[in-house]
């Protein structure tokens, strides 16, 4: 379990179908990718793909589609890529943080969630991954695991200077790292490769991209949840909270 100490309570974060320890010492569970809703509690379905990686190299390969494995070997053969599974990296955390918050500050997006990201290395469940070109990191992802899955949290390019880079190069190294990734997490044993999620709403071209270009990689859709369980008096004032906040933010979006 991964254990988060919020400014207002500190939360569990359990990921697919773990145990919660018996004495958590936390104010609410947060599961996380969880295959059954949790009956009596606040469960959201949450859809993703999923890649096998318990079965051969090629046959992985075999249902990528004919853009992605074009790009991989490209990537592979002509681009002087360069790439590592940092499996201990609380010493590369601020390195990964920062270079996401340029990436989320140019997507607008919300920056890395620094005390997760923390209290996932004290739990010893995050990996790191870049891919580089003559020392200069191109494209981040980072990682949960639990057991042998593994689970997409974030994933980052490098756009501040395109005069150096450009989208094409990026594009390919984005891919070939996630191929590389897949390769790094067989060779640990792991079996399940998951894309961190798909957006159901595929309202804008955005969104439509993100979910063309995960589907290239031929993997499986799933449907899990995500549910949040009160285990303290603090727990349940601050759930109760979030419930209202959350209705009020869906009303605001009408």
């Amino acid at each position: 379990m991964i254990r988060i100490r919020g400014r207002f309570a500190t939360y569990g974060e359990v990921w697919f179908d773990e145990d919660p320890p018996r004495d958590s010492g936390v104010d609410v569970l947060m599961f996380r990718q969880r295959s059954r809703a949790i009956d009596g509690h606040v469960c959201k379905p949450f859809m993703s793909l999923v890649n096998d990686l318990s079965a051969g190299e090629e046959a992985i390969t075999a249902a990528f589609g004919k853009t992605t494995r074009y790009e991989i070997k490209r990537a592979a053969s002509s681009d002087a890529l360069e790439t590592e599974c940092i499996v201990n990296p609380r010493t590369h955390l601020a390195q990964f943080s920062d270079f996401y918050d340029e990436f989320a500050r140019q997507k607008r997006l919300p920056p890395a969630y620094r005390r997760g990201l923390n209290a996932a290395c004290d739990a010893v469940q995050l990996r790191l991954t870049y891919a580089a070109r003559n020392g200069w990191k191109l494209v981040w992802h980072a990682y949960i695991t639990h057991g042998q899955k593994i689970s997409l949290l974030h994933s980052a390019s490098l756009f501040r200077d395109m005069r150096n880079v450009d989208r094409a190069l990026l594009g390919r190294a984005n891919r070939w790292l996630h191929w590389r990734d897949m390769l790094y997490f067989k060779q640990m044993g792991l079996r399940c490769y998951d894309w961190g999620g798909v957006f159901e709403d595929e309202s804008n071209s955005e969104k439509v991209g993100i979910n063309t270009f995960k589907r290239e990689f031929g993997g499986t859709s799933i449907r899990t949840f995500n549910c949040s369980m009160a285990v303290s008096l603090k727990g349940r004032a601050y759930l109760a909270l979030r419930q209202v906040l959350d209705r009020f933010e869906a009303q605001s979006h009408r």
